[in-house]
């Protein structure tokens, strides 16, 4: 179980309404040797389900990246309807689909996306997309006008349009114009430094403790200065862990000198990346440090060093979403989450929490 050494804080039990719980589907989870599929989610109780992995062409082009999409992902994911009131959106991708291809793609064939987009998402029978632009590799006012021209023709549709941002690049983006035409803002204050800097760094810091330093607060402060609606925005928290290796194992602090991304994790095989449960199943050999000021825990063991969320730094996110009038939350990917119990807590805990927060009691 991973365990935090600050205090709980405890939530008000008198939240008005059911707020947004959006949970990502990573369809790479059904590749792995021990695979997670879309029926698996079914306990989970989100408002919204993302199926992340479809990807476009430069020239506009919806592009399928697995076949496991057409052969039977999109299916299993429609299955998920059986939970109950819930919509269904299929993310459009930019980190896996060949660099800039979405953003050549609305730069230059923006109508013919528009048009591809409306039909894909009517054929395979989503409720909406998801327009990936957590990069700085664009123009904003192409976005704007490409976000103006989906709308309107989803809208045609009674479709709906979201749009992920990363957090810290206010600067990318017509703010004003993604509040008035986009349903949904998936706003992703994680990984504020690369996962290949050389130091380590506290995953999603929810305060900043050093100047200079971005954290959840200081870019969620930067957004609202800039006009964004908050009954547009959702706050996205990932399950996952980042791990590095140190320099020098004496020293450890957050901003120590790390020699690169920790090993791969034994099921998701990527560098400096730990599924929930991954991680969970070595947890007993990590000495864990809290950042209480910063709303952070790390975990180290020789030169291993682990920065991942625990219930309690998740559960003041989660506060901190309903004090700030957001519209809810997001997570990050379900698929990374703990999916088999190893944590000892029960599968996929952290919907779970996101739900016991952010629901009527």
């Amino acid at each position: 179980m991973i365990k935090a050494v600050v205090v709980t804080v405890f939530m008000c039990l008198s939240v008005v309404a059911t707020q947004n719980i959006v949970c990502y589907y990573d369809n790479r989870a059904a590749s792995y040797s021990t695979p997670t599929f879309p029926g698996n989610l079914s306990v989970t109780n989100c408002t919204h389900y993302v199926y992340d992995g479809v990807g476009v062409t430069a020239q506009g082009e919806i592009r399928i990246l697995s076949s496991y999409d057409t052969a039977s992902g999109f299916e299993d994911f429609q299955k998920l309807r059986q939970n109950g009131d819930i919509k269904l959106y299929v993310l459009l991708t930019s980190d896996r689909d060949g660099g800039k291809n979405l953003t050549n793609a609305i730069a230059s064939r923006s109508e013919k996306l528009v048009n591809n987009i409306a039909i894909f998402v009517e054929q395979y029978n989503f409720h909406g997309v998801e327009i990936d632009r957590r990069t700085i590799d664009f123009d904003k006012n192409a976005l704007a006008r490409f976000v103006n021209r989906l709308r309107s023709r989803l809208y045609m549709i009674n479709k709906q349009l979201a749009v992920s941002v990363s957090a810290q690049f206010t600067d990318a983006y017509d703010i004003t114009s993604l509040s008035l035409y986009a349903d949904m803002i998936n706003f992703h204050a994680y990984s504020f430094t690369s996962p290949l800097a050389n130091t380590v760094a506290d995953l999603a810091p929810l305060y900043s403790t050093t100047a200079g330093v971005d954290s959840v607060n200081s870019t969620l402060a930067s957004w609202l200065a800039a006009g964004v609606r908050k009954n547009k925005l959702n706050l996205v928290v990932v399950p996952y862990a980042r791990t590095y290796v140190l320099v020098n194992e004496s020293q450890r602090t957050v901003g120590s000198r790390s020699a690169g991304p920790g090993p791969a994790g034994p099921n998701t095989k990527r560098a400096g990346f730990l599924a929930r449960y991954e991680f969970c199943s070595v947890l007993n050999d990590y000495t864990v440090v809290s950042g209480s000021v910063a709303g952070t825990t790390y975990y180290y063991k020789g030169k291993n060093w682990v920065s991942i969320e625990t219930e309690d730094t998740l559960g003041s996110k989660f506060i901190y979403a309903i004090d700030n009038g957001l519209a809810g939350v997001a997570i990050y990917s379900l698929d990374s989450d703990d999916v088999n119990d190893a944590c000892g807590t029960g599968a996929y805990r952290i919907a779970k929490l996101a739900n016991e927060y952010l629901s009527n009691p």
